[in-house]
């Protein structure tokens, strides 16, 4: 009896690994293709008018106009940072380029951060349609960074082993988004 389970678990564990390698191989394969720039426009492009289109058609109420605000600002942020990495320079002349931009957003995202927080207290249910919103459109476009920044993350992880830069690429982004929708 043990060694039918001993099989079922092989089994189990086999379709596992070929689910992983698949998965693996439809990543790198998606990877492929034109040229990054034209991947960052087009994917910010269509991130940034389905957020609008969807803020009009869900009622265009003052939390939707905020929540595509927040995400259209966070797309530019996105594409600024597309454009200062697609040409792959070195760490040094890369890093503090992307320091800067990240400064120079900080204040916006922090007054992004006040207006959400007004409306919490004051309009309640707007609050709640911009985190409604946020909620169904947020996972695309922060997920579309590593969609968009496939060759300079490679690059800056795989060939000169630049963690720093990487992360400075795929989540200091995903963090200034973070503090315009912080609730503390």
């Amino acid at each position: 009896m043990d060694r039918g389970m001993g099989r079922k678990r092989g089994g189990v564990l086999t379709a596992t690994v070929f689910l992983l390698i698949a998965g693996l191989i439809m990543v790198m394969v998606s990877g492929c293709g034109g040229s990054d720039s034209d991947d960052a426009d087009t994917t910010t492009t269509a991130a940034s008018s389905t957020g609008s289109s969807e803020a009009q058609s869900g009622g265009g109420g003052e939390g939707a106009l905020l929540g595509t605000e927040i995400l259209d600002t966070f797309d530019e942020l996105v594409g600024k940072v597309s454009d200062i990495v697609k040409s792959k320079p070195e760490p040094a002349v890369v890093k503090p380029q992307l320091e800067e931009l990240y400064a120079s957003y900080e204040p916006t995202m922090k007054e992004l951060n006040t207006r959400y927080l007004s409306l919490q207290g004051a309009k309640l249910s707007e609050f709640q349609a911009c985190n409604r919103f946020l909620s169904d459109n947020r996972p695309q476009r922060v997920s579309a960074i590593t969609n968009i920044m496939v060759e300079p993350i490679k690059y800056y992880n795989f060939e000169l082993g630049a963690q720093d830069i990487v992360a400075l690429i795929s989540e200091k982004p995903v963090e200034l988004l973070d503090m315009a929708v912080a609730q503390n």
